[in-house]
């Protein structure tokens, strides 16, 4: 099943002029075992350069020096290629890895800055979720509603692509799919337990079904409360949380979502 998955997948290596160059073969399988058989790194010095392959964070730095660049994967979503991830007894799916991989592209500093650029957020500091990851339930949750949802394979490709080029054309792609990026506002002292827990339904208000979110940074900052006030701005001091959503409803007043699993705490943000 390992040579199924190997044969019909597409490694990439995006090299300093943004270009993507296909790994070899062999590669390729060292890059894909390697995740399959849930390994954070592998290496080889039979490979010209004796690369080194930070399946964390995807990417390719080598023994002799610091500098790394993106390791870029596809594999086609199709029934037989699917099978065979699942087929890896008591292993996630390699299409499971690879969304998790994805996410946690997206939640990075780096990629959240841009994101955050594309939706007009003025200048502000980002603290991403230090709890985001494999076994942090609300990441393994969502991960889990992007697997089952009906539009699989666009979101995806949509995620991949969003983790790839973090800008607002992949925001755009995104949210056509149903997948948002969104603010809430709440008590800045359980916003740590939030990005920890994410929004637990027996905290909602009372006779509240759902939680609400902010399509625009504006929107959410009514809800925030023990401001800490800094010099400059008028909304210099505000915090809000960053979540992604899937599905969620549109009202009048923003947008709400009555399933925690389909809400994960990306970031908690400080306008400056």
């Amino acid at each position: 099943m390992t040579s199924e998955l190997t044969s019909s997948a597409s490694v990439y290596h995006r090299q300093k002029d943004g270009a993507l160059r296909l790994y070899d073969r062999e590669t390729t399988k060292l890059i894909l075992v390697a995740a399959v058989r849930g390994k954070t790194s592998v290496s080889s010095r039979e490979l010209l350069g004796s690369p080194v392959f930070n399946l964390e964070t995807m990417k390719e730095g080598c023994w002799s020096s610091t500098e790394e660049e993106d390791i870029v994967v596809e594999i086609p979503w199709s029934a037989e290629s699917l099978r065979a991830a699942e087929a890896l007894s008591g292993k996630p799916s390699i299409s499971r890895k690879i969304l998790e991989m994805a996410i946690s592209r997206i939640s990075e500093q780096q990629s959240l800055s841009k994101i955050l650029d594309s939706k007009k957020v003025p200048e502000r500091t980002i603290r991403p979720n230090p709890y985001l990851g494999r076994g942090h339930p609300p990441f393994d949750t969502f991960v889990s509603s992007l697997e089952n949802d009906t539009s699989g394979q666009k979101l995806y490709d949509a995620a991949l692509q969003l983790a790839s080029e973090p800008r607002g054309s992949g925001v755009r792609l995104l949210e056509k799919i149903g997948l948002f990026i969104v603010f809430h506002g709440t008590s800045y002292s359980v916003m740590d337990n939030i990005l920890k827990t994410g929004l637990l339904p027996e905290f909602r208000q009372e006779g509240r079904e759902e939680d609400w979110f902010g399509p625009t940074y504006e929107m959410s900052l009514r809800y925030t409360r023990s401001r800490n006030q800094l010099s400059g701005s008028a909304i210099s001091g505000y915090k809000l949380l960053l979540f992604m959503v899937l599905h969620p409803t549109t009202t009048g007043s923003g947008l709400t979502s009555s399933v925690s699993g389909n809400q994960l705490p990306l970031a908690e943000l400080t306008l400056l």
